[in-house]
C-alpha cells in the first residue's frame, strides 16, 4: 500500500487515561467545512478498552490502531482505570505536482482495528514523559514535527500490516491448499482421497502433499485421520453408539482399522479411552445473572438453546449433544452439522434435556415459562450476557469449554478475511456510507438494529447505521417491526433487503419488496435471509459471498 503520494499534517496529539475523558464526538465535534478531511487515529496502549464508533462496539487489544472518519462519532470506556489511549488528529492531502488536494483519509481500512504489536508501537512513540496528558496544542514547532513523523511511522506500520496479510492471502497455491484444509474439516466423514483434494487444488499429488505438509506439518492422510479421531473422542464421550456406527460416522469404513488408528494416536483402544476419560475437578464462573456456577472441567456433554451458542460451539469443535434446533435446522447454513445433535424443542425443555444426561447447560435466553431451578437440578446452567457481540461471546464460551486458543485462531482468521474482502470491494462502496437492513419475514417487515447481516456491515465493513437505525441501536433494539409507509424513515445510502429465496425470485409480485426497491436516493441490494444469523460460521461464510452481493445488479 503506497502512502508516498500523501502529505500528512498533524493537528492535535494527546495521550490520556480513558476514565479521564469520554468525548461525545471526539475531535470531530464542531467540525467546519474546511475540516472534512480531518481524521482521528486512536491507539490502545493498554488492554480492556472498548471503543464505540457510531455506537458500534469495538474491543481494542493493547497495540490496536484504528482510524475514525470525520463523519463518525466515537466514545470509549474501560473497566481498567489506568487504561491509556494515544490520539492523533490530522489532515491528509494528495500530492499532485505543486498542489495539495485534500482527501478523506489515508488508503487504510477505517473503523476496523489494526492489531499491531505493542512493542512496535512503543518503539515508535518513544518516551513521552515530556508530553502533557491533555491536548497538546501548546507543543513547540519542533515537538509537533517530531510527533508528525511518529504518526507517519504508525501509519506506515498499518500499511505494512495490510501488505503482509495480502501477501499471505494472495499466495494462490497456499490459498488453494487452505481451501482444501477447510473442506476436510467440514467433510471429514466423507470418502476423501489425496487425489481428490489435489484435484480440487489444481495440483499433482506430490506437489499438493508437499505444500500441505508445509502448511499443516502433517501429510494429508495423517491430517484427515487426526480430524476423524478427534471427532471420535467426542462421540465416545457423548453417545452410546456401537464402535461400528461411530467409525462410520467419522468416515472409517473398517471398525478394526479405526481402532488401530485410535490406539496409535491416543495410546488407548476406543472403549478403554471412554472408560478412563472421567471428569474431575470444577471451575467457578459467574453468569449474566450474577450467579456463581460450578462448571465441570473437561466437559463435553453440553446442551444449549442454540441462539448465539450453537455456531460458536461448532467452530470450537465442541458440538453439543442437544440444542433447540426446531426452527434453525432448515434455515442455517450448517444444517449438515446438526444431524447428530438431539432436538430439545423450541427452547430448553427440561423433560427432553434430562434424558440426555448433560454435564453443562449453556443458554443465551431464558424463556418466561422456564424454571431455572429445574434446569440447575439437571446440570450446571450458565446464562450468557445478551449484550455480548460476536468476538466477546465466542471468547467467553471458549473460556468456558477450555478452547480459548481455538477462539483466538478463528478471530485472527476472520480479521484477515475482512481485510481481504474490504480490499476486493474498494471500488464498490465507500467506508462511512450509511446503511439499513430490512427483513421480510412472512407477511411482516422488520428493520434490523445491530444483529445478523447488519452486524457485519457495521462492525466489519465500515458502514454507518442511518440516523433512525442508530436511534434503535442506542435504545438496545435488535430489531423492530415496521409498516410499509415507514420504510423511507430508516433508509440509508444503501439498503439491504433480506427475504426468502423464493420471494427474491418474484420481487415484482411482492409489494413490500417491490417498494423497498424504490427507496428514494438509495442503492438497494437483495440478500437471501440465511445470511441474517450472527454466529461465527455464518459470519465467516458471509465474507466469502459479499463480493457477489455487491457485484450483483443493484436495484
Amino acid at each position: 500500500m503506497n502512502l508516498a503520494p500523501l502529505y500528512i499534517r498533524l493537528q492535535h496529539y494527546d495521550r490520556f487515561q480513558v476514565d479521564q475523558i469520554i468525548p461525545a464526538n471526539g475531535h470531530n465535534e464542531g467540525m467546519n467545512d474546511n475540516e472534512t478531511n480531518l481524521c482521528t487515529l486512536l491507539i490502545a496502549l493498554s488492554h480492556g478498552i472498548r471503543l464505540y464508533v457510531d455506537n458500534i462496539a469495538i474491543d481494542l487489544r493493547q497495540g490496536s490502531c484504528i482510524l475514525v472518519l470525520p463523519v463518525q462519532r466515537y466514545t470509549m470506556e474501560s473497566s481498567n482505570k489506568e487504561a491509556q489511549l494515544a490520539r492523533f488528529t490530522f489532515e491528509t492531502f494528495k500530492v499532485e505536482g505543486m498542489t495539495l488536494n485534500p482527501v478523506a483519509h489515508p488508503p487504510l481500512l477505517c473503523g476496523y482495528p489494526y492489531n499491531l504489536l505493542i512493542s512496535q508501537v512503543n518503539r515508535v512513540l518513544g518516551n513521552e514523559a515530556w508530553i502533557s496528558y491533555q491536548c497538546c496544542s501548546s507543543l513547540s514547532t519542533s515537538e509537533m514535527a517530531m510527533m508528525q513523523g511518529r504518526l507517519q511511522l504508525i501509519l506506515g506500520l498499518m500499511a505494512q500490516f495490510d501488505e503482509q496479510v495480502s501477501q499471505l492471502q494472495n499466495n494462490e497455491k497456499i490459498n488453494l491448499v487452505q481451501q482444501t484444509v477447510q473442506y476436510m474439516e467440514q467433510h471429514y466423514d466423507e470418502g476423501l482421497t489425496v487425489e481428490k483434494l489435489a484435484n480440487m487444488a489444481g495440483m499433482v499429488r506430490w506437489q499438493y502433499s508437499q505444500k500441505f505438509k508445509i502448511m499443516t506439518g502433517k501429510k494429508p492422510n495423517d491430517y484427515l485421520v487426526q480430524l476423524r479421531i478427534n471427532h471420535a473422542k467426542e462421540l465416545l464421550c457423548n453417545s452410546t453408539e456401537t464402535l461400528g456406527k461411530i467409525s462410520r460416522q467419522i468416515g472409517f469404513k473398517d471398525e478394526y482399522y479405526f481402532s488401530r488408528c485410535f490406539h496409535k494416536l491416543t495410546g488407548h483402544i476406543p472403549r478403554e479411552y471412554e472408560n478412563i476419560h472421567l471428569r474431575t475437578g470444577q471451575r467457578t464462573v459467574i453468569d449474566s445473572f450474577g450467579r456463581k456456577i460450578h462448571v465441570p472441567k473437561d466437559t463435553t456433554r453440553i446442551v444449549t438453546d442454540g441462539k448465539f451458542t450453537l455456531g460458536e460451539l461448532l467452530v470450537l469443535a465442541m458440538p453439543p449433544i442437544g440444542a433447540a434446533i426446531s426452527i434453525m435446522k432448515d434455515n442455517v447454513l450448517y444444517h449438515n452439522k446438526l444431524r447428530n445433535i438431539h432436538n430439545i424443542g423450541h427452547w430448553a425443555d427440561p423433560d427432553k434435556i434430562v434424558q440426555l444426561q448433560p454435564e453443562l447447560l449453556l443458554l443465551s435466553y431464558v424463556h418466561p415459562e422456564q424454571d431455572l431451578q429445574k434446569l440447575d437440578a439437571i446440570a450446571p446452567t450458565v446464562i450468557l450476557d445478551s449484550k455480548f457481540r460476536l468476538f466477546e461471546r465466542l471468547r467467553y464460551i471458549a473460556k468456558l469449554v477450555e478452547r480459548s486458543k481455538a477462539a483466538d485462531k478463528w478471530i485472527t482468521r476472520y480479521e484477515h478475511k475482512v481485510r481481504l474482502v474490504r480490499r476486493q470491494l474498494a471500488d464498490a462502496y465507500v467506508a462511512g456510507e450509511t446503511a439499513a437492513v430490512y427483513l421480510k419475514f412472512g407477511t411482516k417487515l422488520y428493520i434490523m438494529g445491530q444483529s445478523g447481516l447488519a452486524a457485519t456491515l457495521y462492525e466489519s465493513l465500515g458502514f454507518r447505521p442511518s440516523a433512525n437505525v442508530m436511534h434503535l441501536i442506542e435504545q438496545g433494539q435488535a430489531w423492530i417491526e415496521i409498516q410499509q409507509h415507514q420504510m423511507n424513515h430508516y433508509a440509508g445510502d444503501r439498503n439491504f433487503v433480506l427475504a426468502s429465496r423464493q420471494e427474491l425470485q418474484t420481487v415484482a409480485h411482492c409489494p413490500h419488496i417491490a417498494a423497498l426497491a424504490d427507496l428514494s436516493n438509495s442503492k438497494t441490494h437483495f440478500v437471501d435471509n440465511i445470511w441474517n444469523y450472527d454466529d461465527p460460521i455464518t459470519r465467516g461464510q458471509l465474507l466469502e459471498v459479499l463480493p457477489y452481493i455487491f457485484n450483483k445488479k443493484i436495484k
